[in-house]
């Protein structure tokens, strides 16, 4: 398959792609994704195969792999709007694996910022009916000590 004139990567390629990068047997795979090695064996060899989407979010948990990209590489729409309680477990499952690799001090400045990212959060919910705007994020860099990237 080829769009624009490129090879186009198939939900099946990334799938292996993921799968080997772990050094991971298709059994292997199928036993922590909760499905068959029979489907992990078609999704990779036939590209035309679209995948349910309980399978994709199965096989995207299982391999670290976020599951919005699974999801746009299967061929379904990504919703920010209506995220799958696995899609935020996702995220947050994300963090926390960089949160355990921190020290202490940054452990302690990272918890400090989630308190007071949550409590501008809740301020501006309040005061702007859920809007939160540009200014409002500005003044949350200024708090937490973040710099603005100067734009070129």
């Amino acid at each position: 398959m080829t769009e624009n004139g490129k090879e186009k990567t198939t939900f099946g390629s990334r799938l292996k792609e993921k799968r080997l990068e772990k050094g991971w047997s298709q059994y292997y795979l199928a036993a922590r994704a909760g499905c068959t090695n029979s489907t992990i064996s078609c999704l990779e060899s036939r590209p035309e195969q679209k995948p349910k989407l309980a399978t994709v979010e199965g096989l995207a948990t299982a391999l670290e792999w976020a599951i919005t990209e699974a999801r746009r590489s299967a061929g379904y729409p990504e919703s920010d709007d209506n995220l799958t309680p696995l899609e935020v477990e996702d995220d947050f499952r994300l963090a926390l694996h960089g949160f355990k690799g921190l020290s202490e001090p940054g452990r302690a400045l990272t918890k400090k910022q989630i308190g007071q990212l949550i409590d501008f959060v809740s301020k501006c919910e309040q005061t702007t009916g859920g809007e939160v705007n540009e200014i409002k994020l500005d003044k949350l860099d200024k708090q937490t000590g973040k710099k603005k990237s100067k734009k070129k």
